[in-house]
């Protein structure tokens, strides 16, 4: 942070949110979004189907799960590749290819 260049001036923000305007963030590399970026975000299938909005990341291994809200209920939702099709963070929207039965299997 500007002007804050020693230990007692650092201490003085324990506790302290800090906000940055997007543009202060890096590019990431493709395939890598901010938490920003995807919580909020709707899902939607490839054939047009609403699941939900993306409530929360989760982490879980080498893995990320996305956790959705549907109906309200929770749903897991691998963030892969091969699930999440196309992220469009100007969009909000998170195309996914389920597989059968994934959102029966792991509704909480």
């Amino acid at each position: 942070m500007k002007g804050i260049d020693t230990l007692d001036g650092a201490d003085a923000l324990a506790g302290s949110e800090i906000y940055i305007p997007e543009e202060g963030f890096g590019p990431l590399e493709d395939g890598h979004y901010y938490h920003f970026q995807i919580i909020g975000s709707a899902v939607v299938t490839k054939d047009g189907d609403s699941v939900g909005t993306v409530k929360s990341l989760l982490p879980a291994g080498d893995r990320t799960l996305l956790v959705v809200e549907r109906s309200g209920r929770e749903v897991l939702i691998p963030f892969t590749r091969a699930i999440c099709i196309d992220v469009d963070t100007r969009r909000r929207e998170i195309l996914v290819d389920l597989p059968d039965g994934l959102l029966d299997l792991n509704e909480i």
